[in-house]
């Protein structure tokens, strides 16, 4: 498998050989189970090989098809028992039945008939316990965003089942996904507003949205102003590069003759995706060396990418957000911009999921994913159940602003201080600026914007000559 086009499993979520040797094993069990007598266990020969304990799956299966109390299926029995196979193994190493391994497909490609949010499942303890959807985000103008679905409500139910009765998110998921044009209802909450009573109870209200291609896009931009511009990145689709090129050109132009003076490089909740797109999104800013290892059993380096250069935006300030549920590829990007001195990352320590995913086709529509490697940042940091540590660690509740030291008064509180001469200077401008008032309450884009304004005067401060500063002194 080419290294470059490898997918990275998502958090949420991804040979032949075994599949024949499987299958002639099977055939084999089956004949024997049905044919021969029931022999005493006796001590493997030399030659024993562990694929002959496949007898013994194939006599299980016969016996449960000839005497469980009602009639089985067999195909789902096998389904369930290349489950349990792979259950021993990492929790991204997994067997998908067709329907799953075509709903990761659609992942990848980034279309499929859905309804347009994005949803993370919560466990609530108030007013009861139970299992919720939360609504982190809609898509503009799909069908959830039609029918009124907002970002902070909560589904509790899908077509009638409880939310709790989905053991895993991806199940959800699946139950939502549908053909385009098909129906699928839920119930949903929404949470009271912001300064209400703490006895106020949630809106709730049953939904109905009809299914529609999404072709969500994976950049959005906006220009916040001050020369600062703010892209996020959702996934790392087929395209992520090519599209987050395209937004930064748009940015530069609405920044006018000055151009960017900075740039907010959002990566938080994007789940990873394709290799080479996290590879190539880092190559816009990066101008040499390795931007990640792929090593295999006992750390044998299998695979090294590294920056083609020249870069595009090599020069740009950029700040990095990130937080728990960045993963996968945006640690790979996270990683690598870190190690290279190359930006700010900003928010909270990553998830850590830093392992290499392949799929094997199993003929039947269904998939094989496996663990086959894990990625190691440039400096060889290992990102699996590390993740990447901020540069700085910021929450996202604001921090009001404390006075050290309330009982003393500044001088211009005397009114008798002398007022400024400024000699034509521009004043110091008090408040936020725009482009803190864009950052609104996100308080991770606020400290992005805040450090990339820091930046900015210094880089563009006129240094003095030595000799001026001495004149001063």
């Amino acid at each position: 498998m080419d290294a470059s086009s490898r997918r990275i499993g998502r958090v949420t979520w991804l040979t032949g050989l075994l599949g024949v040797l499987v299958g002639a094993a099977l055939g084999a069990g089956l004949a024997v189970a049905v044919a021969a007598p029931r022999a005493q266990p006796q001590a493997p020969p030399v030659d024993y090989s562990r694929y002959q304990k496949l007898d013994l799956f194939a006599r299980s299966l016969v016996t449960i098809e000839n005497h469980y109390v009602r009639p089985v299926d067999g195909e789902r029995l096998i389904y369930a028992a290349i489950t349990g196979l792979t259950s021993e193994l990492d929790p991204h190493s997994e067997f998908l039945p067709p329907k799953a391994a075509r709903m990761l497909r659609e992942d990848i490609e980034g279309s499929f008939g859905g309804v347009g949010m994005v949803v993370v499942m919560a466990r609530e303890a108030r007013p009861r316990v139970r299992t919720v959807l939360e609504v982190r985000e809609v898509v503009a103008g799909g069908p959830a965003d039609k029918a009124g679905v907002r970002p902070g409500d909560r589904i509790t139910s899908i077509e009638g089942k409880p939310v709790g009765h989905f053991y895993d998110l991806r199940r959800a998921i699946m139950r939502m996904r549908g053909e385009p044009g098909t129906q699928v209802s839920f119930e949903l909450e929404t949470p009271p507003p912001a300064g209400a009573s703490g006895e106020a109870a949630p809106t709730s209200r049953r939904v109905t949205v009809t299914r529609a291609f999404i072709d969500a896009p994976a950049v959005t931009a906006t220009y916040l102003g001050e020369g600062i511009g703010h892209v996020r990145l959702r996934d790392f689709s087929e395209t992520a590069a090519r599209d987050l090129a395209s937004a930064i050109s748009t940015l530069q132009r609405e920044a006018g003759d000055s151009g960017l003076s900075g740039l907010v490089l959002d990566l938080r909740d994007n789940g990873g995706g394709l290799l080479d797109q996290a590879v190539s999104v880092t190559d816009l800013f990066v101008d040499a060396g390795v931007i990640v290892r792929t090593r295999g059993r006992q750390g044998q380096l299998l695979d090294e990418q590294r920056a083609r250069g020249p870069s595009r935006w090599g020069q740009l300030p950029l700040a990095v957000l990130v937080n728990k549920a960045s993963a996968s590829a945006s640690e790979i990007v996270a990683g690598a911009l870190q190690d290279h001195r190359r930006a700010l990352i900003i928010g909270e320590r990553t998830y850590g999921k830093g392992s290499v995913q392949a799929p094997f086709d199993l003929g039947d529509g269904s998939m094989l994913k496996l663990t086959i490697a894990l990625y190691y940042t440039p400096d060889d940091r290992l990102i699996q159940a590390s993740g990447i540590h901020p540069d700085l660690v910021v929450g996202t509740k604001l921090v009001p602003y404390e006075d050290s030291i309330p009982e003393l008064e500044p001088e211009r509180a005397d009114p008798r201080h002398l007022k400024p001469e400024d000699f034509g200077r521009a004043p110091d401008k008090d408040g936020e600026g725009p482009a803190l008032a864009a950052a609104d309450g996100d308080a991770q884009l606020r400290a992005a914007v805040e450090h990339l304004r820091a930046l900015a005067r210094l880089q563009l401060r006129p240094a003095r000559r030595a000799s001026g500063r001495a004149e001063e002194r």
